[in-house]
């Protein structure tokens, strides 16, 4: 079954996201059934892939990745940044705080050199994108936005 190339830390870190997901869940039995469908389906989708995770690393139907290469300080930034806007979301409210999280996210992802065409570009990018997530959430989705 296991074996020494076994995804191991998959497991591991699938296992946290079937606790998370279940909280999610939980946490979501005060909201009013519109507002709960959102948590409940996030919820519910990890823990039902964090088993299907689970199940295929005890069946050895999984291999541990290859180390990738890369800035370790970039990827704790980028979860330096998700963690502050989800605290932001309250205070700053939606548009605001999604709009600093996603530039600060770009910042964080562009590697080459900065020019007027490519700051133009991640500008409009995040308009629409937050434009986009803010009408799909607020008026299509119905859930109530900080």
């Amino acid at each position: 079954m296991l074996d020494s190339r076994s995804d191991i830390p998959g497991a591991v870190g699938s296992a946290l996201m079937v606790v998370i997901g279940a909280a999610a869940i939980w946490a979501s039995r005060d909201y009013s059934d519109l507002g709960a469908v959102f948590p409940r389906t996030v919820g519910a989708l990890l823990v039902v892939l964090g088993i299907v995770y689970i199940v295929l690393v005890v069946l050895g139907r999984t291999r541990r990745g290859e180390a990738v290469d890369g800035s370790s300080i970039r990827r704790a930034l980028v979860a330096v940044v998700m963690l502050a806007w989800g605290f932001a979301l309250g205070p700053l409210g939606f548009l605001s705080s999604g709009v600093a999280a996603m530039a600060a996210l770009l910042m964080i992802a562009h590697h080459d050199r900065w020019t007027l065409r490519t700051a133009l570009g991640y500008g409009l990018s995040i308009a629409a994108v937050i434009g986009l997530l803010y009408t799909l959430f607020k008026h299509v989705l119905q859930v109530p936005l900080p």
